[in-house]
C-alpha cells in the first residue's frame, strides 16, 4: 500500500494517524504494531510512540508519534519492518497521517 506523508517540518514535530484494519483484521494488525511500537522506541530520534486501539471499533487504531525531525521519520519509515507493514494488505485504505508542531507553554 503506497502511503503518503504530509510536508514534514526539519525539527521537532508530532504526527498523528488513524490506522484502519480490514474488517475483522484488527488482531493481525495489533501485532503488527506491537512490533513496530518495540522496534520504533527505539529508534533515534523517536521521543515518543503511542498506538491505542479503539474502545468502539476494533479494526481502527489510532497511532501519537514524536519525533526530533524529518531526518528521524524518513530513517523509520525506511526500516523494513514499515515497509513490511505498509505491504501486508491489512489495511483497509492508507492512513491521512497530520504533522503537527507540538504547542509549547507561554
Amino acid at each position: 500500500m503506497d502511503m503518503q506523508f504530509p510536508v514534514l517540518p526539519e525539527d521537532e514535530f508530532v504526527l498523528y494517524a488513524t490506522v484502519c484494519a480490514v474488517p475483522n483484521g484488527g488482531d493481525d494488525v495489533e501485532r503488527h504494531l506491537r512490533g513496530l511500537l518495540k522496534l520504533t522506541l527505539r529508534e533515534p530520534g523517536t521521543l515518543d510512540y503511542v498506538i491505542s486501539r479503539d474502545d468502539i471499533n476494533p479494526d481502527t487504531f489510532h497511532v501519537y508519534e514524536k519525533y526530533t525531525g524529518r531526518e528521524a521519520f524518513e530513517k523509520h519509515i525506511a526500516s523494513q519492518e514499515f515497509k513490511d507493514f505498509a505491504a501486508s494488505g491489512l489495511l483497509a485504505k492508507p492512513p491521512a497521517p497530520k504533522a503537527l508542531k507540538p504547542l509549547r507553554p507561554l
